[in-house]
């Protein structure tokens, strides 16, 4: 047996070789099945019992066949080796593909983010900083181009007031005055007393307490009433019928019973009196005693009792017809029929213009620079005189600015866009009011601005608000323009940006957006990877 060479392999349970036995030449990595071994055995029965020749010859096999299979081992091995270079490589391809477009998005988001930091580092930002105003100037220019919509240029006037007391009217210097004709066919023309009252009071309505008040008798001045205004008494009906008395006159309290029974007759309207057009007519009858309102029978110059009036509204207490009939219920009663059926109070009247032409009233004035106003308003002439308290001061604004329009301060077409618009504000607007008695004030906020970047260019910014006034029946209508200068100034000057802030900007872009779609990237990547881990696992 020494012929075998190497020592003979232990012994199983049954006597064959074990598991890792590398006898024979056999690998110690190729495991051995049980039908195997029980092969090995039996050659090696065969083998124990043949000549050296054969077992010589039996060797050689083993060793063949020992390189075949470490042939056959290496193979498969390479094959393992080549699958798994093919599943890197397809992976390696997949992770290229999200790279490319992940690039790609990179790419372009620096191109437009570098386009917009461009666009931003070239176009200048203006900064502004306020400080207290550096003009010591002691007047202002104030330049005004108006159209003063229903007024003759004969009877338009500016005039100017300001916080020192300074009045000045009817101001002509620097001032050209165009006139303007109506289109259409309706040219103008004076309103009638018929039609002023109907349009001052038509739409007129009264509280319950107010018309309570007007309608009560002035008997005494100590019941629930005031009775402290006439005229809004006469005011509140088309005509009042008054009886002025004092208690200590014989007369009167001989009259007394007839009034009270033509009072009472026609306030409670059971035979309602009509004017000139058939209309239902607003009449009330009332009393004042003269010895407890002194004053009101003063001012309407009662100079003895009873006097009897037959007041119309709309007269400001003065259109009146007294009363000389006799002292009986018929006769009073015929005589405000006859008067109240003289007038004409609903006729459809419409407000409509009373000149026949416009005014487009342009200039300058200088003034003081302290707050004030200018205003424009009508005027009587030497030719015509005017009911001032009905002018309608409508109009229309072209311009309305602050400072001279000569060197420092320059065209309002040469400032900045933002900045145009708050140095003429009320340019090309409209305002209007549609019942007497009222009038449009202009509210003005003027705030000196210096445009540093325009060679230091001066301005005056304007902030504005308006409002409808209502005013008094006899005060004359005003277009005002109301002013005050603020106490601080605007300086706007660009903002220059520093290239290396440019440049750092530009860096930070690129850098931030290849590292954010890196990330970006590899977390796709990461997340595909195990996708297809777990579909794997699952087939």
């Amino acid at each position: 047996m020494s012929e075998l060479g190497p020592a003979q392999p232990s012994a199983g349970p049954e006597g064959s070789p074990t598991a890792g036995d590398s006898h024979y030449g056999i690998p110690n990595a190729l495991p051995l099945s049980a039908e195997r071994l029980l092969s090995l055995l039996a050659e090696l029965r065969e083998y124990q019992s043949g000549t050296c020749q054969e077992r010589a010859e039996f060797r050689r096999e083993r060793v063949e066949l020992s390189s075949r299979l470490l042939r056959l081992d290496q193979e498969l091995h390479a094959e393992d080796r080549i699958g798994q270079d093919l599943h890197r490589r397809i992976e390696t391809l997949e992770a290229s593909a999200t790279g490319a477009m992940m690039t790609l998005v990179a790419v372009v988001t620096c191109a437009v983010l570098f386009i917009c930091e461009t666009n931003a580092f070239m176009s200048a930002k203006t900064r502004t900083d306020v400080v207290l105003d550096s003009n010591q100037d002691s007047n202002l220019q104030i330049n005004f181009d108006v159209t003063m919509l229903d007024m003759s240029c004969e009877h338009v006037t500016v005039g100017i007031w300001d916080a020192f007391g300074t009045e000045r009217m009817n101001i002509t210097k620097n001032i050209m005055k165009q006139r303007i004709d109506h289109k259409g066919d309706d040219k103008g023309h004076a309103y009638g007393d018929d039609e002023l009252t109907e349009l001052e009071f038509s739409n007129r309505k009264l509280e319950a307490e107010e018309k309570a008040e007007t309608d009560a008798d002035w008997s005494s001045s100590s019941d629930q009433f005031k009775h402290d205004d006439f005229q809004s008494v006469v005011d509140a009906h088309d005509h009042t019928f008054v009886n002025f008395y004092a208690d200590w006159c014989p007369h009167c309290r001989m009259f007394g019973p007839s009034w009270d029974k033509f009072e009472a007759d026609l306030n409670s309207e059971q035979d309602p009196v009509k004017d000139a057009d058939g209309a239902k007519a607003n009449v009330r009858a009332l009393k004042i005693n003269c010895v407890d309102f002194e004053e009101t029978c003063q001012q309407q110059k009662v100079q003895s009792f009873p006097t009897i009036r037959l007041y119309r509204r709309g007269g400001n207490g003065k259109q009146f017809v007294d009363y000389r009939g006799p002292r009986e219920i018929e006769g009073l009663t015929t005589f405000a029929r006859e008067e109240v059926g003289k007038r004409h109070l609903n006729t459809g009247a419409k407000f409509h213009d009373i000149f026949s032409e416009s005014c487009r009233i342009k200039g300058s004035v200088d003034v003081a620079r302290v707050p004030g106003t200018v205003h424009f308003q009508a005027m009587h002439n030497k030719e015509r005189t005017l009911n001032l308290a009905f002018t309608n001061v409508s109009h229309t604004v072209h311009s309305f600015t602050f400072g001279q329009t000569s060197s420092k301060i320059t065209n309002l077409l040469f400032l900045p866009a933002e900045y145009q618009k708050h140095g003429d504000p009320l340019a090309t607007k409209t305002f209007t009011v549609d019942r007497f008695h009222q009038a449009p004030h202009h509210y003005i906020k003027v705030v000196h601005t210096r445009f540093a970047s325009i060679s230091d260019t001066r301005s005056y910014q304007q902030t504005h608000q308006w409002s409808v006034r209502n005013i008094q029946r006899n005060s004359v209508p005003q277009a005002k323009f109301s002013y005050d200068l603020a106490p601080v100034e605007v300086i706007v000057s660009k903002s220059d940006r520093r290239w290396y802030d440019y440049v750092t900007s530009i860096f930070a872009i690129i850098g931030g957006a290849f590292t954010f779609m890196s990330m970006t990237s590899g977390a796709i990547t990461f997340a595909s990877s195990q996708f297809k881990g777990s579909i794997n696992k699952l087939g």
